[in-house]
């Protein structure tokens, strides 16, 4: 044998890496195995190395008699120990309110969520209509139609398309500008985004996303002698100080966009570009932003609680809130509990928790809206592609005043 013999049942397949001569499995995966062999093989397995998580990181493990070693070359110590000036620990994090913990909504008493529900229609109907804009972009026009990709990966085309014309005609495609992609991931939506700009003077890219990645398309750009100036960053967006960045700096405009940026990092992201801004007196701030996941959002860094506090929700409303928002996108597709005791089965229950669902998320994305214009930023809200393209299809542009 010389692959491990761990089977991922997130990936459904065996794991891949190569073991020593003798062993079933990897390093990674000794320890899980044990865990499954049986009584009888628990003796001949037990003299083997015991493995731990890292202390500095629980994504890996390392031997347990070699941890001080461990320690003084692992990755993540190298990353502290190197610690750039841009990283200022929970500089973007907002204030510390204690609020009750999440609690599932099946464990809570029916009458406290239909209080919750009864403040967001009241809410609702208070807001105005989204207007739904959707570009196209000439650029990824063949790409869109080439008849070799699947849906799943023609939805994000059209997402692409429909995000990099707000830019365009928001006015925010200028000469001298960095453009900031925050969550980047593996850089696709910089991929077109570099298609677009490779022509304006002096354009920047900045990558930032707190995860290392493969196969990322900022390497293909490089590959391709792209003239644009690429860097990318590993960082967690609560910890950015964008004003700190000599590339960011330099740049008579700054510009930050983000595709499906998850729950609480969008806000984030929204204070670490206004913070930006309180630094940067001169040129053109912007952003765009495709919401995502308002179920992961989280009391603290979230921008909008005046708003939610003029709507008469209270700081422990907002776990129960954030709850219901994920009935927009899954309540259709799970069995969920409305109450205590019975389960949702009739369709028209599960369209109505929907509209609940979605009525939520445009609250929390108003309240964001709100937070933006309050502080000196012209702001709207688009859908800006079908539902059936994705179900998270709102976007806000922002420019600051």
């Amino acid at each position: 044998m010389t692959h491990c013999q761990f089977f991922i049942k997130r990936k459904k397949r065996y794991c891949k890496m190569i073991v020593k001569k003798g062993n079933m499995y990897c390093g990674e995966h000794q320890e899980v195995s044990l865990e499954l062999l049986e009584p009888n093989n628990c003796e001949k397995s037990i003299s083997q190395p015991r493995r731990i998580q890292c202390p500095l990181d629980k994504s890996h493990t390392c031997y347990e008699s070699r941890l001080k070693q461990h320690l003084k070359v692992c990755n993540v110590k190298q990353l502290i120990d190197r610690k750039p000036e841009y990283i200022i620990d929970g500089i973007n994090k907002g204030s510390t309110i204690n609020i009750p913990k999440h609690i599932p909504l099946c464990n809570l008493e029916q009458n406290i969520i239909d209080n919750v529900i009864s403040k967001v229609e009241k809410a609702y109907d208070m807001l105005p209509q989204v207007e739904e804009l959707i570009y196209e972009h000439e650029i990824l026009k063949d790409e869109i139609n080439n008849p070799t990709y699947g849906n799943h990966i023609k939805k994000h085309l059209i997402q692409n398309a429909s995000l990099l014309s707000h830019l365009k005609y928001a006015g925010l495609v200028k000469d001298d500008t960095c453009f900031i992609e925050f969550g980047a991931g593996k850089g696709k939506l910089t991929y077109w985004l570099a298609q677009i700009i490779k022509d304006i003077e002096k354009p920047t890219i900045l990558l930032v996303d707190r995860s290392s990645h493969r196969y990322k398309k900022d390497n293909k750009l490089k590959n391709e002698k792209c003239p644009i100036n690429i860097i990318r960053i590993r960082a967690d967006i609560a910890d950015l100080a964008l004003h700190k960045i000599e590339d960011v700096k330099n740049s008579t405009h700054k510009v930050g966009i983000a595709k499906h940026l998850c729950g609480a990092a969008t806000d984030l992201m929204i204070n670490c570009l206004c913070k930006l801004s309180k630094e940067d007196s001169t040129g053109t701030i912007g952003l765009i932003i495709a919401f995502c996941c308002h179920h992961r959002c989280e009391y603290n860094s979230y921008v909008g609680k005046s708003y939610l506090e003029a709507c008469g929700f209270e700081p422990e409303d907002f776990p129960i809130l954030s709850s219901i928002a994920s009935w927009a996108t899954c309540g259709s597709k799970n069995d969920q509990k409305l109450n205590t005791s019975t389960k949702i089965n009739d369709t028209s229950q599960l369209e109505k928790r929907e509209s609940i669902g979605r009525k939520v998320k445009l609250i929390l994305n108003w309240g964001r809206v709100k937070y933006l214009t309050e502080i000196g930023f012209n702001c709207n809200l688009y859908f800006y592609t079908k539902l059936e393209v994705s179900p998270e299809n709102m976007c806000v542009v922002a420019i600051r005043k």
